[in-house]
């Protein structure tokens, strides 16, 4: 697997502007790299982090990942798979309102995924061809969570699960899913 070098050189992944090195670093199946940097923002600065991703090839650049990548992707995994991506989604929206945000930021340096094997394995059946890996869709989603649980007040990214978790229940159409996973929406 070959990566723009700018980005990715022994085994570490690299933002340029402010040059950091990822606090955490995981490959998706499809090779797709991605990174948890140092952030700025909410009431704990010092854990916060930006999720951003690295696709394979020479020419590519690192960048945040929007919204829309997994929602669509799930979207598009709802025409032959309601019923997995409504557990999927039922199962994330559980894990939001439970999971623990990080107290430090050794606990978030030390970080170890605790959803992705598990929907990896007994979701893999929904992969499709042209689309990206449950287990892309895993770790965003479980790393977004994670973050937005530190910051009070914070609920975007738990609205877009909810959002979505509607419209594969037929409850909530197309254009709701895409204003709600739109930077900004609340």
């Amino acid at each position: 697997m070959v990566y723009n070098p700018k980005y990715f050189h022994d085994d570490e992944l690299w933002q340029l502007r402010p040059k950091r090195k990822a606090i955490n670093i995981y490959t998706t199946e499809e090779g797709l790299k991605i990174g948890m940097f140092q952030g700025s923002r909410g009431q704990f600065p010092n854990i916060d982090y930006v999720v951003k991703i690295l696709k394979l090839g020479l020419q590519e650049r690192l960048i945040p990942p929007p919204h829309s990548f997994w929602v669509v992707d799930l979207m598009m995994k709802i025409v032959d798979h309601r019923k997995e991506v409504i557990e999927i989604l039922e199962f994330y929206t559980n894990y939001y309102n439970n999971l623990q945000p990080f107290n430090t930021p050794i606990e978030r340096e030390n970080y170890q995924l605790e959803t992705v094997d598990y929907i990896t394995v007994k979701y893999s059946n929904i992969n499709q061809p042209h689309t990206l890996s449950i287990n892309y869709v895993a770790i965003i989603i479980e790393l977004f969570c994670k973050n937005e649980k530190r910051n009070a007040g914070a609920y975007m990214f738990r609205d877009l699960l909810q959002t979505l978790l509607r419209y594969a229940k037929n409850e909530v159409d197309y254009m709701t899913v895409i204003i709600a996973s739109q930077p900004g929406f609340r």
